[in-house]
């Protein structure tokens, strides 16, 4: 079948800073192509694409990098964001740690209950970063003595991807019964953390495009993902039904279905998506901008890959800002104090000072 063509960037706008913002076009259907052909299925076996690129692991845990092959286990870790992260919300799980039983209590997440994170490069983004050195702390401070801009292709897209056991989805959604309610709603797939081995269900994933020089934002939610519209709601003007839903009264609420459209059906037949499963996960928003029209800033961020498992509030996070300072010092140390000062709006350049950028890339926190 025809490819859907990607839409240009230079018309569009970016995502809303809250629900009562006024509707703009946006980058939605963009956001779905990209999504659609992560996950289109990998023939002869049970992967989808994303599962198949270049994890951190391979870029910057080896020396030197190496695309991963055919059928490589599937591992999951702890997260970044919990090396660099406090937890600011005590009523949900600790950044990368089992959630303690009063977290279980309040309703928010399972005691017991791990989330294992994947952070996972495309080719264009994988042979970028790793031609140029990017990937150790000599490099790092190489690449900031040539004084040279770093800059991915514009075909670049790096997606990271929040993973919890079955058994524990059990214990966090009472709504569902039995393993097989959860392989019936989710994604599912084997994977290992800490050298243990069991299936896990994919609860969300936060995607960065390089189609602009400042990236394009995305962040894919389950529906059953407890408040997944909290505080900025859930915008998508293309996939679904209902294109903008506001931020619920109660927080942790159950948001429901999101119904999909036509429009977005199209998309996952042309990438021979046909899973239905897929069709459980949401937009929850794109961006574009640091700030609306009226100047507020932006915000975007997913309720489990920052809210849980960074331990971010939502109204402190917006990906655009977030990954502008992603920048290194000329001894290849990561500029923490400005990643610690979770900036959202127009960044400070005095954050900047002394630094080069690594084109919006934080993954080098685990270089070596």
């Amino acid at each position: 079948m025809k490819r859907v063509a990607l839409l240009p960037f230079v018309l569009l706008l970016g995502t809303r800073a809250h629900a009562a913002d006024a509707w703009r076009p946006s980058t939605d259907r963009t956001a779905w192509q990209v999504f659609a052909r992560m996950i289109t299925p990998v023939p002869g076996r049970k992967d989808v694409q994303f599962e198949t690129w270049g994890a951190d692991a391979d870029l910057y845990g080896r020396t030197p990098p190496k695309w991963p092959v055919a059928n490589a286990p599937k591992l999951l870790t702890r997260s970044l964001g919990g090396i660099t992260s406090k937890p600011v919300l005590p009523q949900v799980a600790p950044p990368s740690a089992c959630a303690k039983p009063q977290d279980a209590a309040a309703g928010n997440f399972p005691a017991s209950a791990c989330i294992g994170e994947e952070v996972r490069h495309n080719r264009p983004a994988f042979d970028y970063l790793a031609d140029n050195g990017l990937t150790t702390t000599a490099g790092l401070v190489k690449a900031y003595a040539s004084g040279k801009t770093i800059a991915l292709p514009s075909d670049s897209v790096i997606a990271k991807a929040d993973w919890v056991p079955i058994g524990d989805m059990l214990k966090w959604l009472p709504a569902y019964k039995t393993p097989d309610d959860i392989r019936r709603a989710y994604y599912t797939n084997s994977a290992s953390m800490g050298g243990q081995t069991t299936e896990y269900a994919l609860v969300g994933v936060s995607i960065q495009s390089r189609q602009t020089n400042d990236w394009v934002w995305m962040t894919f939610e389950h529906r059953s993902n407890p408040g997944r519209c909290d505080i900025i709601g859930c915008h998508d003007d293309f996939g679904a039904a209902a294109a903008n839903v506001p931020p619920a009264k109660t927080s942790n609420s159950d948001y429901g279905a999101c119904a999909k459209t036509p429009a977005l059906a199209a998309v996952f037949a042309s990438e021979h998506v046909t899973n239905p499963v897929w069709n459980n996960y949401c937009l929850k928003g794109t961006q574009t901008l640091y700030v609306t029209m009226a100047g507020q800033p932006t915000l975007l961020g997913n309720s489990v890959v920052e809210r849980i498992n960074h331990g971010m509030p939502i109204p402190q996070i917006s990906c655009i800002a977030c990954h502008s300072t992603a920048s290194f010092d000329k001894t290849g140390a990561p500029n923490l104090a400005a990643l610690q000062a979770h900036p959202i709006g127009r960044v400070d350049p005095k954050l900047l000072q002394g630094f080069v950028r690594d084109d919006f890339v934080w993954g080098f926190l685990a270089a070596k």
